[in-house]
């Protein structure tokens, strides 16, 4: 089958490895490169990366709605079916309906909960046991197509953003390569999804991972696993931002007050909880576990945190 794979972060590298096994993957389309860093060096896309390694034909366009020379280069590949993993753009209709078998996109959630740029993050957020990937149909809509095939996946109480993604995009991947002959075939039919289910995230910001000490340890400590490593979770103590790099949670009575540190760096949280902080980072200093932290700064006992 000829494919053109649409990707650009970590999370669609498995994706794309296996149809390169297994099928003819005739280009590989993904965000342009970006600066990053002080220096705004331009960094190529993981995809990108991939992609050149495989020695597969690279597009990078800046836009790819009202583009007609990018709508042209993807008429002359000619694929069978183009397929969306973590992209990062809305493609319009006039691509998404190119290829005789349209678009497939892999969402790492079970659609229709948690459409948008961050089911991940919410499935950790909100303390999911359990969380999923949909291959759906795509339309101009954001996550609502015909969903093609599902599989559920258990969350682990360790997991956190990375650990969880990589396992969602292998099951994914081989969701996608059982599916996809299915699909052409007609065998497996699109199933209309069901609105009345339907939940929204928002794309995650810097400012997301202030830590909210009036909230629960354990809504914190599933904040420190869905934001981990980016943007991570911070709170404000002396003026100064402070990562925390690792934490536990657990419940406690009568408990500290809220935003309170205590000794062996616990801090007091809602709902009779406290927080153990474990690795933390002071603006401008380096990582540092708890104990050599508190040698350091021993008036972190008793401060508050904001």
């Amino acid at each position: 089958m000829k494919i053109v794979f649409f990707g650009t972060s970590n999370v669609a590298l498995p994706v794309l490895e296996t149809l390169y096994r297994h099928h003819d993957v005739a280009a590989v389309i993904t965000s342009p490169d970006a600066a990053s860093g002080r220096k705004q060096t331009l960094v190529e896309s993981p995809v990108s990366v991939l992609a050149k390694e495989m020695d597969i034909e690279l597009l990078k366009p800046e836009k790819v709605k009202g583009n007609a020379d990018f709508l042209a280069q993807l008429q002359r590949l000619r694929a069978d079916i183009f397929v969306v993993v973590s992209y990062g753009k809305i493609l319009p209709l006039e691509v998404i309906n190119l290829p005789p078998h349209k678009t497939l996109n892999v969402h790492f959630s079970l659609l229709p909960k948690y459409r948008g740029a961050s089911p991940i993050q919410y499935a950790l957020l909100n303390g999911e046991s359990q969380t999923g990937t949909s291959i759906f149909v795509l339309d101009e809509k954001m996550d609502t197509g015909p969903i093609v095939a599902q599989k559920a996946v258990a969350v682990e109480a360790d997991d956190n953003f990375v650990t969880l993604s990589q396992r969602l995009a292998y099951l994914s991947a081989q969701l996608l390569l059982d599916i996809l002959p299915k699909y052409v075939s007609g065998e497996a039919v699109p199933v209309p999804q069901d609105e009345a289910l339907s939940s929204y995230t928002k794309i995650i910001n810097k400012a997301d991972g202030q830590v909210d000490w009036q909230k629960s340890a354990f809504e914190i400590y599933n904040q420190f696993r869905a934001f981990y490593p980016w943007p991570g979770v911070w709170t404000l103590w002396n003026g100064k931002k402070m990562k925390i790099l690792d934490c536990e949670a657990k419940k406690a009575e009568p408990g500290l007050p809220l935003g309170v540190a205590g000794t062996d760096g616990w801090v007091g949280c809602g709902g009779n909880s406290v927080l153990r902080l474990k690795l933390v980072q002071l603006e401008g200093k380096s990582q540092v576990g708890m104990a050599a932290f508190l040698n350091g700064y021993p008036k972190f006992i008793g401060s508050t945190l904001g």
